[in-house]
């Protein structure tokens, strides 16, 4: 019995552990923050300039994959105001969207994709950091 108490414990503190593994900021090749999403299927990279999002997507390769037919949204958290922005394919494996917002340092945002490249994922970003 304390065999699987310890174990559930040893489950519950580390499942947090691991579900923010990719949180952590790594530069993509075009300056934003780039994440593993669906365990590594694809790299989602957000840029932020201004009034816009940029979303570049790669494979597990660091191919392009296509976004023609796919959609995104993000939810932009930015000086204490929460503002939703539709990504829309721009062409290769790039998708775009504005908003009313002006990114800066310390802005974050919650990522949804649907149907890009045949796959769908939420990721957490910091595109400024």
């Amino acid at each position: 019995m304390l065999k699987y108490v310890t174990l559930a414990a040893a489950l519950a503190f580390a499942t947090p552990v691991m579900a923010h593994s990719d949180s952590k900021f790594t530069k993509g090749p075009n300056g934003g923050h780039i994440v593993d999403a669906g365990g590594g299927s694809q790299h989602l990279e957000l840029t932020a300039s201004g009034h816009e999002l940029t979303l570049y997507v790669s494979d597990a390769g660091e191919k392009p994959v296509n976004t023609a037919g796919g959609r995104a949204e993000a939810q932009v958290l930015v000086s204490g105001k929460k503002h939703t922005i539709t990504l829309a394919p721009a062409g290769g494996n790039i998708m775009q969207g504005q908003g009313e917002f002006v990114a800066k340092k310390g802005m974050r945002v919650i990522l949804k994709t649907q149907n890009v490249g045949g796959a769908s994922h939420q990721v957490r970003l910091t595109p400024l950091n």
